[in-house]
Formats: structure tokens, C-alpha cells, sequence
């Protein structure tokens, strides 16, 4: 895939995301769809082409448009979703009536839905507006902003937090609009705060200290 997010704003028509099938030989069949973070529910997004054949070495785009209201959802923050791409490769002819395993290959990013009043160049200034408390060994991680914001790398006195028990690993780094995340500090970590966040670009920014 070309990108390991998909921001949607609002004020376009729709968002795009390249897949190509690297294989040297087999195509492969490759579906796609839309769930929310918790798997419950149907979001209103349509994808297209929702199921495809893609021949080997050739690449698709993928396009995601949000099919329902405005007012279906919040319009002062982002909202997020599981964007989901699953392919299997084509069984050779040779081996068709042979007892063969396959498996398909399932990939989620995130979509980022952002409503029209919230820009791009906010969105990448959001990570700065953090702010960290310590109690204990409890790090309190404030995200006073719209944005949802995931970050690539925090330390305390240079020693790495950990995220929270029993997290997803691609949502524990994440902190929501408007929301607190806590983390825990080894009782060794002394000093500064110091992070990092991904762009929208799947980038990482300049680490800050506070």
C-alpha cells in the first residue's frame, strides 16, 4: 500500500489509496471495506472497487467516500475507522487439483475523518499542545486538541514508557480528541518528557521536550 493512513477531509469528494501487488507471477484477489475501531456497526464509507483482480506488478486505487450526513458525525474532532485491505493469491492451473493451504493477507490502517472546519496545518501542530503530568508512576497524557494524535516515541528522563495494559498495539500510542491517556513510568525514569508524533504523511516530527 502507498500510505499507512488515510485522511479524509471532509470538504473533498473522496480519498484515494494505492495498492499494488508486488508478486512477480500470481494476481491476486483483494477486497475492502470499512469498520469501525471496535469492529461493531456498519460506518457509512463505501469503497470502490470493493472487490477487484489485481495482476501481478500492476497497482489499483483505492477510493474511500463517506456515504452519509454531515451530522452523523462530530464536526469539532476527527473521528476514526479501520480501513481494511484482505488479498489471496490465485491458485496456479499446475496446482489447482492438488490439496494446497491458502492464506489471505489482511491489512488495516487508520482513516482519519476531518471535518471541513479542521486543517491540515493544525493537524500537524497538534502533537506540540500536549501536556504531560506524572503521579507516581503514572504519566497523564492531556491532548487538548481536535485531532487524534499518535505517538511514535515517549521517554521519560530517556527511558521508554509503557503503553497500557491490555491496549491494542496500533491504538496504545493514540490519544483522542479532547482526551487523557495514561502510561506507565519505570520507577527509574527521572527528568524530561520527550515525544514524537507520526504525520499525516506516516512521518515522524521533531521530538520535543517538555
Amino acid at each position: 500500500m502507498g500510505a499507512t493512513r488515510i485522511i479524509y477531509n471532509a470538504d473533498q469528494q473522496e480519498a484515494q489509496l494505492p495498492v499494488k501487488n508486488n508478486d512477480q507471477e500470481a494476481s491476486h484477489l483483494v477486497q475492502s471495506w470499512v469498520s469501525n475501531l471496535d469492529d461493531q456497526g456498519k460506518p457509512a464509507f463505501i469503497v470502490t472497487p470493493p472487490l477487484f483482480k489485481l495482476a501481478a506488478q500492476h497497482e489499483m486505487q483505492l477510493h474511500f467516500i463517506y456515504s452519509g450526513t454531515a451530522a452523523a458525525l462530530p464536526q469539532d474532532r476527527e473521528s476514526v475507522f479501520w480501513a481494511n485491505i484482505k488479498s489471496i493469491a490465485a491458485t496456479p492451473d499446475a496446482v489447482k487439483e492438488k490439496s494446497k493451504l491458502q492464506i489471505a493477507a489482511k491489512t488495516r490502517i487508520k482513516l482519519f475523518y476531518r471535518p471541513a472546519a479542521l486543517t491540515n496545518k493544525s493537524a500537524q501542530e497538534a502533537y506540540k499542545k500536549l501536556t504531560f503530568t506524572r503521579q507516581g508512576n503514572t504519566l497523564h497524557v492531556t491532548n487538548p486538541t481536535p485531532f487524534y494524535i499518535t505517538l511514535q516515541d515517549i521517554t521519560v528522563g530517556g527511558i521508554q514508557v509503557t503503553p497500557p495494559e491490555n491496549s491494542l498495539p496500533a491504538l496504545s500510542m493514540m490519544i483522542a480528541p479532547f482526551s487523557e491517556q495514561n502510561y506507565s513510568v519505570p520507577g527509574n525514569a527521572h527528568g524530561a518528557v520527550t515525544w514524537s508524533a507520526i504525520t499525516d504523511y506516516g512521518g515522524r516530527t521533531k521530538p520535543l521536550t517538555q
